[in-house]
C-alpha cells in the first residue's frame, strides 16, 4: 500500500501544475495525469472541458498534501 497513488486534484492543468509545484517545494512526489495530451498521444482529441488534468500522490503523503492544498484559496479537492 506504500506504493499506492491517491487522487489530491482534478481540474485544469494550469491549477494542476500550480499544485504540482507546491508539492516539489514541500518535498511530496507527485504525478500528473494529463488527458489532454494523452488523448493526442493516442490519434484523437478528448472533448475536456473540466477535469483536464489530475494530480496523484504517494498514499504515505496523502494527508500532508491536503493539508496543504486546504491553505490553499480555491483548489478543488478530490477526496
Amino acid at each position: 500500500m506504500e506504493n499506492e497513488l491517491k487522487k489530491i486534484y482534478s481540474g485544469s492543468l494550469v491549477d494542476a501544475e500550480f499544485i504540482s509545484s507546491v508539492m516539489e517545494e514541500n518535498d511530496i512526489q507527485f504525478l500528473i495525469r494529463n488527458f489532454q495530451e494523452e488523448s493526442l498521444v493516442a490519434g484523437w482529441a478528448a472533448n475536456t472541458i473540466e477535469g483536464d488534468a489530475t494530480v496523484y500522490v504517494f498514499a504515505k503523503d496523502y494527508d500532508r498534501a491536503m493539508r496543504i492544498l486546504d491553505e490553499m484559496p480555491n483548489a478543488r479537492i478530490e477526496e
